[in-house]
């Protein structure tokens, strides 16, 4: 039973790759779900009507060899998947499969299939090509297609058709094709609305996740995903990268003077006043407490310093004003330049000893490595 299990998880994922997202993921098990069926399907009834016409020239003899041809289509479907995995694949192959069906559909229509059942097969063409074709594309090849049929049935002396139907038949079969495909195309819009709404909240919450909701700037999570990407093609491309850490001076004093949301203000401030001091490229995140982390792509640590000396500055000379409470406060940062045989670890661990001797010189001033 295992066996089977992952044999048909094999399947469904042919043509995936991990890079895909959920939704790519799913068209293409999706894809390669109906190719199976489509194929079976189309295979069993082509071989059975091969049977029945014991290879005359007859209509089951055509019939036939039209859902083998339809088969291999559907086969086809597969193999391009598997060997092209790229969103062109895809692209083509959900092609394939939508307009092999809707072909197959349409000879159906005009032949009649067995005893004139055929007809009653074009039901599935609107949920196949608005989960393919998306719901702009599919509504047009679902719109095309009804017109396609309309056009047959309806010819003048139905000379397009090989087969009988009733007036009664053909526009019963018509109205209720559109009102099933109208149920589709509605489903396909509240699917595709509440997929959207689903991804927006997603992005909101997986963004909130790497923000300090105190300050607004990047937390720990976010800047170590920042860190990891800028040091990796930092090491690719041989550039320089520094970072600082830096820590609002007797920030203690400031909680117990004037209370912990004064503190929470202060923290606010000093970090709306770093992020509006940086360049694009810079990032600067609350690493803990009253602790910031800045991450300088492309920056020696001779002007890291003179970027440091300048919001030190900025800092001591602004003055913070919370209803009647006026206070000024101090940072002290730490500097590191990052080496190619440094870690990640080291460097920050490099800076918060900068920062330490900051502080042990009296706090308020900028230390980078000697």
């Amino acid at each position: 039973m295992f066996n089977v299990k992952k044999l048909i998880f094999e399947y469904l994922n042919t043509g995936t790759k991990v890079s895909n997202s959920p939704a790519v993921r799913q068209q293409i098990q999706v894809t390669n779900l109906f190719g199976f069926i489509g194929y079976t399907i189309t295979f069993i009834l082509g071989i059975s009507a091969l049977q029945r016409s014991d290879f005359s020239h007859n209509e089951d003899l055509y019939l036939g060899i039209v859902l083998l041809i339809a088969s291999v289509l559907f086969f086809l479907s597969r193999i391009i998947l598997k060997h092209f995995q790229s969103k062109n694949g895809y692209t083509f192959s959900a092609n394939l499969v939508t307009y092999a069906l809707m072909v197959l559909m349409l000879y159906l229509v005009i032949t009649g299939g067995v005893k004139s059942t055929g007809p009653l097969w074009i039901y599935i063409v609107p949920p196949v090509v608005l989960f393919f074709g998306g719901l702009k594309r599919g509504l047009i090849h679902v719109g095309l297609f009804a017109v396609a049929v309309i056009v047959i049935m309806w010819y003048p002396n139905n000379t397009m058709l090989l087969a009988h139907y009733s007036e009664e038949f053909k526009s019963r079969l018509i109205y209720s094709f559109i009102t099933v495909g109208m149920l589709f195309v509605f489903y396909e819009y509240s699917r595709q609305r509440s997929f959207k709404i689903l991804q927006e909240l997603s992005q909101r919450f997986e963004k909130q996740a790497r923000l300090d909701p105190l300050s607004g700037l990047q937390n720990r999570r976010g800047m170590l995903e920042k860190l990891e990407y800028e040091h990796q093609r930092t090491l690719r491309h041989t550039k320089n990268m520094t970072i600082m850490m830096c820590d609002i001076d007797n920030f203690k004093r400031v909680n117990d003077e004037f209370g912990h949301d004064t503190g929470d203000q202060v923290i606010k401030e000093v970090g709306q006043l770093f992020a509006k001091g940086l360049r694009k490229q810079d990032t600067v995140a609350r690493w803990g407490g009253e602790e910031f982390l800045f991450l300088l792509p492309e920056t020696t640590q001779e002007q890291a310093f003179i970027l440091a000396e300048k919001l030190r500055i900025k800092v001591a000379d602004s003055e913070y004003v919370f209803g009647s409470t006026r206070l000024s406060v101090t940072v002290s940062i730490g500097i590191y330049q990052m080496h190619p045989q440094d870690s990640l670890d080291h460097a920050i661990s490099r800076a918060d000893t900068n920062l330490y001797r900051a502080k042990t010189h009296g706090r308020n001033c900028t230390v980078k490595t000697d």
